[in-house]
């Protein structure tokens, strides 16, 4: 997982260093500086850690602490003492040596009163600074909400420590209280046992980390060690699992497991258990219920909004609570988002909560029926079979729709909104009594040249509909931030903004919808019902259409969290793994254009760059008959010309576009080399009205005629089925083209080791796996995600161990051939499978598909000769050693039988990996003749799966984070370094370059040695303009 918990902290445990827990924002920042104070005393090192994203990357109030108040705190004459610690020749001294058996434990021991000592020094550090500061903190924090003295203790640590304690004071519970972990190493058993108090006879653990094989995770097992070294062994405690993987944690939650150590009969409690999911196969987990804990005030302010990834949605509410924050000091804030990990084009939901005279202490989502305002910035989520965007507005609240149906006159856009609105959405909005309005902010975009960016007039309509602060003082904080933020961009970027803003604040672009009662009856009808659904009967593989229902509809509808884990064994996802090519299953409608290409077959050459370019595999060429075409859904759009080359003779010609998959990113128009062009951009509704949709649908159901041209060639390697396709990447992205054209022309044989970043992301986010499998043969590309830095040892081990068994498999062959070869008459089968193995071992290093055919040949006679358990027909003087050694050896062969194809093995990550953090591994991958390995880097110039910060492939001038006045240093010529070794293939490519690139990429993959190809990837980091990475064919020229 991407996001977090505290699986990496457990981890660090057993370094030596002192662990210090924050559970909230304001926390995170104070605890850096006691952590700072605490390491300096104690001359141990400090880890200062809090939940990651739940904690990280929540906005809220703080209060800083100012400067002379940190110069005062800090031990200036302990700093000093670690400066004089550092290596110096003017005090030479030795560090980091080889200690022997019989030394090395004395001196790990030697720090012990070091150790002893960190506790006390600690409550000597949030003492200092409680004086300094005000606020008061214990290595053990205790909370009790009760009148009496409680029985039962929640011990748990990190930002679950505030939902616990606001679910506490929201319930009164006069049996339960909480301790909070702050100083998690070194733990103190007394330290622990003196807060908690001698009435508590239960205690329940919580842990946001699973360590399988264990007794307890980390916090149950020191909580049980303690009770028992301070003579309190008869405490019951019962150890609870919660939020891996960044999983929300809600006060529901937390009553539940109230509820647990809360039976009459200890032998009736759960234990261990977990909450948040449903165990039914191990039965651990506790039941929620329907009922919503929500222990916030009526007078908080709870609004979320829908994006899109790359709207700017985020960015706006970021900066909006920034501005709500600073005008209203007594106002607290709170903002929170989650992301969907497909980058720009993806979901985005903000969480953001307003409250005066009160702090905020919520660090969970905002719950179902709880927001007084939800704002939907992309119309396609309010469709059926999308996203339930209401399931959080509660009765009375408010909802804004961005949609274009606000630009219809008004007796058309209640018969427009009923039939673009899910019936559920509907339901609601007349159930719940929600005030509805709409706006067209698209329309408005545009028209001040700011395509697809809706955030200032959508956060034009929260401020006049939430009425937080006064609507005009608000535009004109709106306007400042804009100068702020966007500045650097050039005047131009802000005046559109300044002037869009202007616009938007009319009263008549934001329309209220009288909601009609009628609205309660709405229902999904039959047809519509069946054209949603559409995508799952087109399913023929059982296993896929399980997996499909089962799995990835629930997540992609958000709502995963139900999912049973029974549902994951049954579809065979124990360790992870992943069925192919389900990304087909997910479609992006309405792209973020609104637009897709059309084809215009009178200016078509059939060249097929326009194919080679698409990011996303949408645009692909078919080679059909005169019959087949005429038997389209739609034979009128499905058009056709004479199929260009001898080896097409009698053939057709067509050009198909998936509109459903299509991102609009116009690279497929800007890559065309026509005049004029043989593409243009037109509205999709036009195309999937004309069944666009169902002309594609047949046209990829077509028998396959990719093997009738050269598919080493720029123009028959896109008449290869990509076997990477409709990928979560952005629109317009420069790296998926390069991924797609290595599956198409080394697919059925490839292994690919990925470096974590954009390419795990887009080409690995569960439960969308872009890459698959061809339909004549089954097979496809091999793909595994390693860490960022290693995964060039990674793909080499993969390489090293198939290495080792491609050699063992030829041996084997060999002997069973020269066995085999002794006699004759020993059957029809065995005597065509020697044959076959004889012509293997004389091709076996071929860089082609010629072994996998091969073994395509000998499939059924091996599965007939184990069938018949090895015998042959007997020759009269086979020996009985020698008909044993047959069938010893038919089943050697056959377990290593995933060894006769020549596999061709891929290395590949971006420029972060290549260039930066993985280089010393890269380097030993090419610096030795012997490793048949191939490597593309994807060179975005900056890390793009972060945010665009500069690495070693930025070049020289270039504006990026960490280099926003311009990188000072020129770029890293990586393939001139690996160009030193006389050994190594070496090759620069480009998209604008495209018969290169495939000359390029089939060469690396011949080669009998290391190869290391760069290819540039333009990216929407790099802020192209004018058309983002709309101009990306352009940008790579």
């Amino acid at each position: 997982s991407i996001y977090g918990d505290h699986s990496d902290v457990m981890l660090a445990r057993g370094t030596g260093v002192a662990m210090v827990s924050s559970f909230t924002v304001q926390e995170a920042h104070d605890m850096a500086i006691v952590s700072q104070i605490a390491t300096l005393n104690s001359s141990v090192p400090f880890l200062h850690f809090m939940d990651g994203f739940r904690t990280s990357h929540e906005i809220n109030r703080i209060q800083l602490v100012d400067d002379e108040d940190l110069r005062e705190l800090m031990p200036w004459e302990k700093v000093e003492e670690h400066r004089q610690r550092a290596l110096s020749p003017l005090h030479p001294c030795q560090r980091g040596t080889a200690q022997s058996p019989d030394v090395f434990m004395q001196l790990v021991e030697s720090s012990n009163k070091h150790y002893q000592a960190v506790n006390s020094i600690f409550e000597k550090a949030l003492l200092d600074f409680a004086h300094s500061t005000g606020r008061k903190y214990r290595s053990f924090e205790y909370h009790y909400y009760g009148s009496t003295m409680p029985s039962i203790a929640i011990v748990t640590m990190g930002s679950s420590v505030e939902v616990v304690k606001e679910t506490l004071k929201y319930l009164q519970s006069d049996e339960v209280c909480v301790i909070g972990i702050r100083l998690f190493r070194p733990w103190s058993a007394n330290g622990f046992c003196s807060v908690l108090p001698l009435s508590v006879l239960r205690v329940a653990t919580l842990d946001r980390t699973k360590e399988s094989g264990s007794q307890g995770e980390p916090i149950y097992m020191d909580v049980c060690a303690s009770l028992i070294s301070c003579k309190r062994g008869s405490v019951y405690v019962a150890g609870g699992r919660y939020g891996l993987g960044s999983k929300d944690f809600t006060p529901s939650m937390v009553k539940v497991v109230i509820e647990n150590v809360m039976r009459e009969n200890e032998e009736h409690i759960q234990h261990p258990f977990t909450v948040g999911i449903n165990d039914d196969v191990t039965n651990l987990s506790l039941p929620l219920g329907k009922t919503i804990v929500n222990p916030l005030s009526d007078d908080v302010l709870e609004c979320v909004f829908w994006g899109f990834g790359g709207d700017g949605t985020v960015g706006a509410n970021k900066e909006s609570t920034k501005i709500i924050g600073d005008y209203i000091k007594d106002m607290s804030v709170q903002a929170y988002f989650e992301y969907d990990a497909k980058k720009s084009s993806g979901y985005t939901l903000s969480h953001l909560r307003f409250a005066r005279a009160q702090t905020l202490s919520a660090p969970y989502k905002i719950q179902d029926g709880q927001a007084d305002f939800v704002a939907c910035h992309n119309e396609s989520y309010a469709e059926a079979n999308k996203f339930d965007v209401l399931r959080f507005v509660k009765p009375g609240g408010i909802f804004f729709l961005n949609t274009k149906i606000a630009s219809l006159s008004p007796d058309e856009r209640l018969r427009a909104l009923e039939k673009k609105l899910s019936p559920n959405i509907l339901k609601t909005l007349a159930f719940r009594k929600v005030k509805f309005y709409i706006a067209d902010a698209g329309s408005l975009a545009n028209a001040y040249g700011l395509k697809g960016k809706i955030n200032m007039i959508c956060m034009a309509a929260f401020f006049r509909l939430a009425g937080v602060i006064p609507f005009e003082e608000a535009i004109l904080l709106l306007k400042a931030s804009i100068t702020k933020t966007y500045s650097y961009r050039g005047e131009d970027v802000v005046r559109k903004n300044h002037e869009i803003l202007d616009a938007s604040c009319s009263e008549e672009r934001l329309i209220a919808i009288d909601v009609p009662s009628r609205w309660k009856r709405a229902r999904l009808t039959e047809k519509r019902r069946a054209y949603l659904s559409r995508h799952i009967a087109l399913i023929d593989d059982a296993k896929t259409k399980k997996f499909v229902q089962e799995i990835a509809e629930p997540v992609s509808h958000l709502e995963g969290d139900s999912i049973p884990v029974s549902l994951f064994l049954q579809n065979a996802m124990l360790g992870g793994n992943m069925i192919s090519g389900t990304s087909k299953f997910e479609k992006r409608r309405p792209n973020s254009s609104g637009l897709v290409p059309k084809w215009n077959s009178d200016s078509c050459t059939q060249c097929n760059q326009c194919v080679a370019v698409c990011p996303h595999a949408v645009i692909r060429p078919f080679i059909v008959t005169r019959d087949e075409a005429e038997a389209a859904p739609h034979p009128d759009l499905f058009t056709t010309v004479k199929a260009l080359g001898s080896e097409l003779a009698g053939k057709r010609y067509t050009l198909q576009i998936s509109p459903l998959d299509c991102t609009g990113c116009t690279a497929c128009v800007e890559a065309c080399p026509e005049s004029p062009k043989a593409l243009q951009m037109q509205d999709v509704e036009e195309v999937l009205t004309g069944g666009g949709d169902e002309n594609w649908d047949y046209a990829v159901s077509l028998p396959e005629r990719g093997d009738l041209v050269d598919k080493y060639s720029l123009k028959g390697s896109q008449f290869q089925t990509p076997l990477m396709e409709f990928s979560g990447a952005c629109s317009g992205c420069g790296e998926t083209p390069y991924f797609k054209m290595l599956t198409q022309l080394f697919g059925e044989r490839m292994i690919i080791a990925n470096a974590t970043g954009c390419s795990t992301i887009w080409g690995g986010s569960f439960p969308s796996n872009p890459y698959t499998v061809s339909r004549k043969s089954g097979r496809g590309p091999s793909w595994a995600n390693s860490l960022f830095e290693d995964n060039a040892e990674y793909g080499f081990g993969m390489f090293s161990s198939m290495k080792h068994r491609r050699e063992r498999l030829t041996a084997n062959v060999r002997e069973l051939v020269r066995i085999v070869g002794l006699y004759s008459n020993l059957g029809d089968n065995m005597s065509e499978l020697v044959s076959l193995l004889d012509e293997w071992l004389e091709v076996r290093k071929e860089k082609s598909d010629r072994c996998t055919l091969l073994f395509d040949k000998m499939k059924p006679l091996f599965q007939a000769l184990l069938l018949s358990g090895g015998k042959t027909s007997q020759s009269k003087d086979l020996l009985a050693t020698d008909a044993h050694d047959i069938e010893k050896l038919l089943t050697k062969v056959w377990q290593d039988r995933d060894m006769f194809p020549k596999l061709s093995h891929w290395i590949v990550g971006g420029d972060g990996w290549a260039y930066d953090i993985g280089y010393g591994g890269l380097d030993h991958v090419e610096a030795f003749k012997s490793n048949d390995i191939n490597v593309l880097v994807v060179d975005t110039e900056m890390y793009s799966n972060t945010g665009g910060q500069s690495s070693k492939a930025t070049p020289i001038g270039a504006s990026v984070m960490f280099s926003k006045g311009g990188k000072s240093q020129k770029k890293k010529n990586i393939g001139l370094i690996f160009m030193s070794y006389e050994h190594c293939y070496v090759a620069s490519v480009c998209l604008s370059n495209q018969s290169q690139l495939v000359q390029a990429l089939v060469e690396a993959d011949h080669y009998d040695g290391p190869s290391f190809v760069v290819a540039y990837a333009p990216c929407i980091q790099q802020q192209v303009r004018p058309e983002g990475l709309n101009d990306m064919f352009d940008e790579c020229r």
